[in-house]
């Protein structure tokens, strides 16, 4: 009930101020770097790692927007390394101090009602296409039917390209998604069975597709003054660093050899970059790294 007065007073709400509240859709598109937010709400909140020591680890809230590049509203989602599943995928943030943390559910024990949080780590390694979901970290990409502004509309049509709805696969089952508009700033992030409502990937970055070997190389993370690279060097043409952003920090051209890779980054901030890395064939290889 309380879920339907609040979508209520949402729709009153675009009705008598339709033009402040109208938004283009933000989609997932591809892998990438992006910003989670809701959507229809003035201002919408996005998701956000709360890293205060009272609290003690990590968990996610809905806050509003930090502005720049704060790592605590930065997400990479990609597709899932071992996916229990064809289309499913991984979100995993960076934060200085503490490292990679995945975002998913602490049990699926109230399934479909989940309250997600975040867990040290990368995404739990499972058997490809094995059927296995116990490490409660994988989402699924969906649509949500909308209007012309990108907001929720059981009579509007799907995007035609990119997803804005998003689900949880876990060993309970499959109809666990985002369905729960938060109130207020400092809401925890629900999910549950019912209606399903949109929610937008703001893209920061993309990710461009690893055609290397994922095994070929060893990346020094977190770096201090000199980020390392071992492993396939020789087949490595260029090295870019790039800030969250998008910006190309350095490059720098490789010879052809069989040894360590050093770049010196004593000079750059703390925070977030993504290294990047080319073969003479136009393989790539990209990572993200923690400048400490």
């Amino acid at each position: 009930m309380k879920k339907q007065l609040l979508k209520l007073t949402l729709f009153a709400f675009v009705v008598l101020f339709g033009a402040s509240t109208a938004q283009a859709q933000a989609l997932w598109t591809e892998n990438g770097i992006y910003k989670i937010s809701t959507s229809g709400l003035s201002p919408n909140l996005y998701l956000t790692i709360n890293l205060a020591a009272a609290q003690g680890a990590p968990f996610v809230e809905w806050q509003p927007e930090k502005a720049g590049d704060d790592e605590t509203q930065l997400w990479t989602i990609v597709d899932h390394r071992t996916p229990a599943s064809p289309g499913l995928m991984e979100i995993t943030a960076n934060i200085t101090g503490v490292g990679t943390v995945t975002l998913c559910t602490a049990d699926d024990s109230a399934h479909p009602a989940q309250t997600l949080t975040v867990r040290p780590g990368e995404p739990k390694t499972v058997a490809i296409n094995g059927g296995d979901y116990t490490g409660l970290d994988q989402f699924q990409r969906r649509k949500a039917k909308v209007d012309a502004n990108g907001l929720a509309d059981s009579g509007g049509s799907n995007p035609a390209a990119g997803n804005n709805a998003l689900f949880l696969r876990n060993t309970q089952g499959t109809n666990s998604r985002y369905g729960v508009i938060p109130s207020a700033a400092g809401d925890p992030f629900q999910m549950d069975g019912g209606g399903i409502d949109v929610i937008q990937f703001h893209l920061v970055t993309s990710l461009s597709v690893n055609t290397f070997d994922v095994e070929a190389f060893t990346i020094s993370n977190p770096v201090n003054n000199q980020l390392t690279i071992k492993g396939a060097t020789s087949k490595v043409k260029q090295v870019t660093l790039f800030s969250v952003l998008g910006n190309k920090i350095l490059s720098q051209s490789v010879k052809s050899n069989d040894q360590d890779l050093n770049l010196n980054v004593s000079g750059l901030s703390t925070g977030l970059y993504i290294v990047e890395m080319t073969g003479f064939n136009g393989e790539r290889f990209t990572k993200k790294i923690i400048k400490q």
